[in-house]
């Protein structure tokens, strides 16, 4: 039988548990507290800690950025030099083009035209510019057409002209000058050394020497000419055959090329004779395509 002492005991064991539940609950709840606490200023140091960071390294992101941006910049620049590049190489290939067209055309005209089957004895050669000297005053071309395919020296060289269908579609621009097997060297109107018989077209006794000017090379000048001669402003200026019989004064052209238009005629009341000047058909410094007139003897 249970003493008294058993039974206090039996009734005290389960309060004491409980108290000491209780107890536990309540210390394990303020250490979690405690943790928490601590897990939350760790936490606010954290932030404060990556914060400073964040500021104190933003001028240096910063820095980093400018570069990749100017980095950026200069390949978009590159790119865009590229393009540009590609544009004006397409651009200068297509007025190129455009300016063979215009010669070819030209050419092909006048070989077709009526007026070309009357320079007796002579025919027609293609050539193209692959050098061209730096002065004017001095101005020769050289041509991929040579002694290989019939080019002599003294033969006429004209270009086409494909705007003035008028005088056939060439002009004449000079003559050879020397030749290898495989390329000819022309010397152009505006060279001082070329010297050519010319008349102006419809005007009798308007014949003359074609040279040009000494103060510009770009204008031809007809000397010589008779000063009862009438000639006006827009007349045409043809080669006439003529050739000085020690031929100093160049190849016997044949009749009839075309050469220019007349600009202005001038005679003082001291000079019988009248000087003529002349702007050439063809612009002496800018064609790319010839036609050689061979197989007439070439220079006397």
């Amino acid at each position: 039988m249970p003493t008294a002492r058993t039974r206090l005991a039996r009734r005290i064991i389960p309060f004491v548990l409980v108290v000491l539940a209780i107890v536990l609950v309540t210390f394990s709840m303020r250490a979690q507290a405690q943790v928490e606490s601590a897990q939350s200023q760790s936490s606010d140091r954290s932030v404060a800690v990556q914060e400073f960071a964040q500021r104190a390294t933003q001028p240096v992101r910063d820095l980093i950025g400018w570069f990749g941006d100017v980095r950026t910049a200069r390949q978009e620049r590159d790119q865009l030099a590229q393009e540009n590049a590609v544009l004006r190489s397409d651009l200068a290939k297509a007025e190129v083009n455009q300016q063979d067209g215009e010669e070819l055309r030209g050419l092909l005209d006048y070989v077709r035209s009526p007026a070309f089957p009357q320079i007796k004895n002579y025919q027609p050669r293609a050539a193209r510019v692959v050098a061209r000297s730096p002065s004017l005053t001095s101005s020769s071309v050289v041509v991929d057409a040579g002694e290989a395919v019939g080019v002599k020296v003294g033969d006429p060289v004209l270009v086409g002209v494909a705007q003035s269908a008028d005088i056939g579609g060439a002009a004449l621009i000079g003559r050879v000058e020397r030749t290898t097997p495989e390329t000819a060297v022309i010397s152009l109107l505006s060279n001082a050394s070329v010297a050519v018989g010319a008349t102006v077209s419809g005007r009798r006794g308007a014949d003359g020497i074609l040279q040009p000017s000494a103060a510009d090379p770009s204008v031809l000048v007809l000397g010589f000419v008779r000063g009862s001669s009438v000639v006006k402003p827009g007349d045409r200026v043809i080669t006439s055959g003529f050739l000085d019989p020690s031929g100093k004064l160049g190849s016997a052209y044949p009749r009839g090329l075309p050469i220019g238009v007349v600009s202005e005629a001038r005679q003082s009341d001291a000079n019988t004779y009248k000087s003529v000047l002349v702007v050439p058909w063809v612009e002496l410094g800018s064609f790319a395509n010839v036609v050689i007139l061979t197989g007439a003897g070439g220079a006397p």
